[in-house]
């Protein structure tokens, strides 16, 4: 069984109980890996690059133009 809908079929197929105990099995198996489970993205915290120091690292103190306003400037409206 390797899809969601054959293992519902065979479920179907089986009795109540064996099938309450599987229910059950798996929710105490779900309960288990949410306190297993690593911290979640909302709990841990994202560090982003400093994208201003590694240009300055790189550029030092040039100021580049803004390629996009030059361009609008030269395009006729």
């Amino acid at each position: 069984m390797s899809t969601v809908t054959e293992i519902r079929d065979a479920l179907k197929h089986l009795p109540v109980r064996e099938a309450q105990n599987i229910a059950r099995w798996l929710q105490e198996y779900l309960e288990h890996q949410g306190e297993t489970k690593t911290p979640s993205a909302s709990q841990t915290r994202l560090r982003l690059p400093d994208y201003a120091a590694r240009r300055r690292m790189i550029l030092g103190d040039k100021v580049l133009p803004n390629m996009v306003l030059l361009g609008r400037e030269q395009e006729r409206w």
